[in-house]
């Protein structure tokens, strides 16, 4: 009698089991859309720039890290895993810094294994070509772990590229060749001192289209590249006509009509974020500056009729499927990390490039400036272990987040506020720096200059461990 009632048992844990996976498989299916980027072409910007903005907003169960990557010499005939292929190194990968998820994170879509080349969200690497990335929709049936990841793309856009456009062959030639795994649709963006790029990509085609140097461009998540794309896969208007999805008669193929999932198209979730950012910059066309993007990518459509204010708990996110019509903000609680890079080609990479780096929600942080040709921030912004502790940074901003939410109207013009005072002192301090480094640069003492940018890039992360410590202590509840 036992035995049958264990046999019993196991059958219904085993049904409840695969209940749960397939629940957990919806769930993330259905509510995967993520992350709002900004790029300014460098005719736009006040000082020639190159600007892309990004919140990785990776989901309520991922914690972040910022970490920096020395340059690697490899063997000859040396290869490397990644999820899921293998692929032949290089003799020597790039430098860089990268913003991700740590051990034990679990973020849309993400392991919290924390294996090789599965962790790397945003970055910037020694030439100062920076990479992001949006989920999008498409029709193209997606292959679970058939090709090559996502997150194994990032890190080798990093590793592998010295340009912009080079990063743009990259990701097209590994997807021709591999395909892209388990998610079917993805919009990666690329930049430099001298050009931007869209890459929008499904489990086996690509379309990109440079960014002109007189635009302003604003992805959420659908895709946006039409007809005007420069690049794209060999067979992308045959796929689609074999699919039923374009008819030649129409004209040249539209990407975004022919790839693009219908029912996730043209949503306020995403065309609002989008109008709201043109509604930000296309005034200040000529003169835009890293800060005005800071302030665009801590917008909750303040005083408009789409303003909502944060929730009073750490586990609400927006179900578009309930609420197609839903505004959703460009600042929200699912922020992993916030950057604003800006690459300007006038001067050495190494001072050139900068990422200004807010950890966590950019509403409770400020924006650190991470140099291309430095190498250290304190380790609490490194740290590795996913689980709240006191010796991590993202911690240490998502509670100033969680406690400044709970009275939002109270406490986020503080924090506001003494940020904006905050970055205003770093950057004279920063315009200080800088004139040192390019002295020191065109006296010939190159290793002098990088040595000062990488002390100042750390004392600034400091800094703002020191202020953001301060700020909780006076909106935490006593």
């Amino acid at each position: 009698m036992r035995s049958s009632d264990d046999a019993s048992t196991k059958r219904r844990l085993s049904f409840f089991v695969i209940v749960v996976i397939l629940f957990v498989a919806l769930f993330e299916c259905r509510n995967v859309a993520a992350c709002t980027t900004i790029l300014v072409g460098k005719e736009l910007t006040a000082d020639g720039s190159v600007i892309l903005g990004h919140n990785e907003d990776m989901g309520l169960e991922a914690t972040g890290r910022l970490w920096s990557q020395r340059a690697r010499s490899y063997k000859e005939n040396a290869s490397v895993d990644v999820p899921y292929i293998n692929l032949p190194q290089p003799h020597r990968t790039h430098a860089y810094w990268a913003s991700g998820n740590p051990k034990g994170s679990a973020g849309l879509g993400s392991s919290t294994q924390h294996l090789p080349y599965d962790s790397v969200l945003v970055g910037m690497n020694q030439w100062g070509v920076t990479m992001a990335c949006n989920w999008a929709h498409s029709k193209e049936e997606a292959a679970p772990k058939k090709g090559i990841r996502r997150y194994a793309i990032r890190q080798l856009i990093l590793e592998r590229s010295e340009t912009a456009h080079e990063a743009v062959e990259l990701i097209g030639s590994l997807i021709d060749e591999h395909g892209q795994a388990d998610w079917g649709g993805l919009i990666y963006i690329v930049a430099d001192s001298n050009e931007a790029w869209v890459v929008e990509t499904t489990t086996h085609h690509w379309a990109a289209r440079r960014v002109p140097d007189d635009a302003i461009y604003a992805v959420a998540n659908q895709f946006t590249i039409g007809d005007d794309f420069d690049l794209a896969s060999q067979d992308l208007a045959q796929f689609a006509e074999t699919s039923g999805w374009y008819d030649p008669r129409q004209g040249k193929i539209s990407f975004r009509d022919a790839y693009g999932l219908p029912e996730k198209m043209n949503q306020p979730y995403d065309t609002d974020r989008e109008v709201r950012i043109h509604k930000f910059l296309d005034g200040k066309r000529g003169f835009i500056e890293p800060t005005d993007i800071f302030v665009v990518l801590r917008d909750r459509y303040e005083g408009t009729d789409k303003y909502t204010r944060p929730q009073q708990t750490p586990v609400w996110r927006e179900d578009l499927d309930k609420n197609p019509s839903l505004s959703r903000t460009i600042s929200s609680n699912l922020c992993q990390s916030s950057s604003v890079a800006q690459l300007r080609g006038h001067l050495p990479v190494e001072v050139g490039a900068i990422m200004w780096y807010a950890i966590a929600n950019p509403g409770y942080s400020n924006y650190v400036p991470i140099y291309a040709g430095a190498d250290r921030v304190p380790e609490a912004f490194s740290w590795q272990d996913g689980k709240s502790s006191p010796d991590s940074a993202w911690w240490l901003f998502k509670n100033l987040q969680l406690a400044g939410d709970r009275d939002y109207e109270k406490f986020y013009p503080l924090v506001k506020n003494f940020w904006a005072a905050h970055h205003t002192s770093v950057t004279l301090r920063q315009q200080h720096i800088e004139g040192k480094v390019l002295s020191l640069v065109r006296d010939g003492s190159k290793d002098e200059a990088v040595a000062l940018l990488r002390t100042f890039t750390f004392n600034q992360a400091q800094d703002a461990l020191n202020q953001a410590r301060h700020l909780l202590e006076l909106v935490q509840p006593s």
